[in-house]
């Protein structure tokens, strides 16, 4: 939910203003939506990797999976709504692990939005994060020198906080990190924040 409810309520802010708004979602989360945005058109993406994985996988090793694995139905679901809208779609704003949804709007030639749920100081050291040489960092964890040492361009950070954000595998981390701060050519950014969490 902590990456849905700010989306949706991006949404009805568009909506406010009169943008109509479908929203593209995996079977697991269409229940709840439903309910309370009567206005929006809701699309299911069928699940390719099921929420119920999330275990299985970790967190990092789930959304690495489904960026792998969601791509050719959401594109289906574009192709369908492009046919149905008579190619009126304005643009793509999706959730910046939602990466795959680029590659989507990139095929059609839409503009695509990243929506980052989390604050610009997050952005920006992911972005850091994101640069941190793989090996150099496995380095870092192991090599008892280095640790304490810390990691550049993201001081007072030290490399032996990195081996604990409990997020599953640094290798994972990593990739999914490089992945989801890689802006590539999305059109715009749009961060949910406000200057008294900066």
């Amino acid at each position: 939910q902590g990456h849905i409810t700010p989306m949706m309520q991006l949404a009805k802010t568009l909506h406010s203003k009169g943008f109509s708004i479908t929203v593209a979602l995996g079977e697991s989360n269409l229940v709840s939506l439903s309910q309370h945005f009567p206005d929006f058109q809701l699309v299911i993406i069928p699940e390719s990797v099921p929420v119920s994985q999330i275990e299985k996988f970790g967190s990092l090793d789930f959304f690495l999976n489904v960026n792998k694995t969601y791509e050719a139905n959401f594109k289906e679901c574009v192709a369908q709504l492009l046919l149905q809208q008579g190619n009126d779609i304005a643009c793509i704003i999706y959730d910046d692990f939602m990466y795959f949804c680029e590659a989507v709007a990139k095929d059609f030639n839409l503009l695509s939005v990243i929506f980052s749920s989390q604050s610009a100081t997050n952005e920006v050291c992911g972005y850091f994060l994101s640069k941190v040489n793989a090996e150099k960092f496995v380095i870092g964890i192991k090599d008892p020198d280095v640790p304490d040492k810390v990691v550049e361009n993201l001081h007072p950070l030290r490399y032996k906080h990195l081996e604990n954000l409990g997020m599953g595998p640094r290798e994972s981390f990593l990739k999914i990190f490089k992945e989801v701060f890689n802006k590539r050519t999305s059109s715009g950014l749009i961060i949910n924040t406000a200057s008294c969490l900066e």
